[in-house]
């Protein structure tokens, strides 16, 4: 009995300290639930109002994930410390979703300067980056914006004028011993250079030194600084002096390899176009989303757009603003909203082909098919030369022959066939072939 029981705890010892947890070790320590920091954090003026906006989390830094969270918005005028001085305004979030703050707008002319961070319970994440922007006066908004439905999607037009480009950017600080900074380099080297001994003079320069004028203009100084009195006149080159606007181009040596600048009266080549900062932005939504990003990446400069993109099968709603600065982006209000029902509205291609042959029971129809994905049959028209053409048929999409069976023999004939899909479009009728029965 007693050799029983000092296996037992012999076996027990060996399992080691996590035996009660079921795991072998020491236990682990709970993962931190301090939130990262929030993503695609943005300052933006639109019509009378800032906005705030990013990206909440949806875990923590080491993966736990949030039942909840709120993002608290830091925002002041000038250069005011955001932690000690702004405001801070705490807005309940969507985990990994859109959170938004409307602040009004301050004079034109202000600086104003925002960050955020995410908060769960006590434990603060880490800010976002500083972002600035100068508010701007309120733009005008796009109006009588109008949306059709094409062939090939949503067609858009409105009204309004084009806002001229605006800087809402930050200034940058302003550094006082700039100047003096960057003068310090150029003074040190005339220093230097008055210091420094001249070179022999060859008997033909003396010679030219000589036949030149008296009077030299003196060598440029760094400004606070008078020129020394060790450094001769002569010793700076007088700078070549520009050609007149017209003057006559200068007389090459025979032979000589002509220069590779623009030809005397050439226009200047033009510089390469940057982005478009100013014009239109257009915003999209489907059904009870939210409006996202603009369709376009930069502004328009026309007051019109074809959304091809617009998915079938739904109601897209647009709206379009006005952009003076896209970094940071300065827009007017939203113009008014205008919706769609997206359908397809495309025909299918006109089958082509048709011919008509004479049969012991009737007159034959065969034709060529049309090349539409959705295609849902064919309907067979006819007629006679007095007479409209009327439906006689309605074919399946794999069939590509009818047999008319109740024509009378003697009556001459005109059939034509259309294409029709599954959203009930159909193409223009083919041209009319005749037929008839002998």
């Amino acid at each position: 009995m007693r050799g029983r029981l000092v296996l037992l705890a012999t076996l027990l010892l060996g399992l080691g300290p996590g035996f009660g947890c079921g795991h072998r070790g020491d236990p682990l320590p709970p993962r931190k639930r301090t939130p990262p920091a929030p993503r695609d954090f943005r300052l933006a003026q639109r019509g009378e109002a800032l906005e705030l906006r990013v990206t909440a989390p949806a875990a923590s830094v080491e993966g736990v994930v949030y039942q909840s969270l709120e993002i608290e918005f830091m925002h002041a005028d000038g250069q005011k410390d955001l932690e000690k001085a702004g405001e801070h305004q705490a807005v309940a979030a969507a985990l990994a979703g859109r959170t938004t703050l409307a602040l009004p707008l301050p004079a034109p002319g202000t600086l104003v300067r925002a960050a955020a961070r995410a908060v769960v319970g006590r434990e603060k994440g880490p800010r976002t980056l500083t972002t600035s922007l100068v508010a701007q006066a309120p733009l005008e908004a796009p109006r009588e914006l109008a949306a059709t439905l094409t062939e090939g999607g949503v067609s858009l037009s409105w009204r309004g004028p084009r806002p001229q480009e605006v800087s809402a950017a930050a200034p940058p600080p302003r550094l006082p011993s700039a100047a003096r900074t960057s003068a310090a380099p150029a003074s040190t080297a005339q220093s230097s250079a008055a210091k420094a001994p001249a070179a022999p003079a060859s008997p033909a320069a003396a010679t030219a030194a000589s036949a030149s004028p008296a009077h030299t203009a003196p060598a440029p100084t760094s400004a606070g600084s008078a020129p020394s009195a060790q450094t001769p006149a002569a010793s700076a080159p007088a700078a070549p002096a520009s050609a007149p606007p017209n003057a006559p181009a200068k007389a090459e040596s025979p032979g000589a390899v002509p220069s590779a600048g623009p030809s005397p009266g050439a226009p200047a080549p033009a510089a390469p176009a940057g982005p478009r900062r100013s014009g239109f932005f257009v915003y999209r939504r489907v059904g009870g989303a939210e409006y996202g990003e603009p369709l376009a990446a930069e502004p328009l400069e026309r007051r019109s757009l074809e959304d091809t993109a617009a998915p079938t099968g739904a109601t897209a709603c647009y709206v379009v603003r006005a952009v003076a600065s896209v970094d940071p982006l300065v827009e007017s209000a939203a113009s008014n909203e205008a919706c769609v029902g997206v359908r397809d509205i495309t025909a299918p291609p006109i089958p082509h082909g048709l011919s008509v042959l004479p049969r012991e029971d009737g007159l034959e129809l065969l034709w060529g098919p049309s090349a539409a994905p959705d295609l849902a049959g064919y309907r067979i028209y006819r007629a006679t030369r007095d007479g409209r053409p009327e439906r006689v048929a309605e074919i399946a999409p794999d069939k590509l022959s009818w047999v008319d069976g109740s024509v009378t023999r003697g009556v001459v004939y005109q059939y034509s066939v259309s294409a029709f899909d599954n959203a009930g479009n159909e193409s223009e009728a083919s041209e009319a072939v005749e037929g008839s029965l002998p």
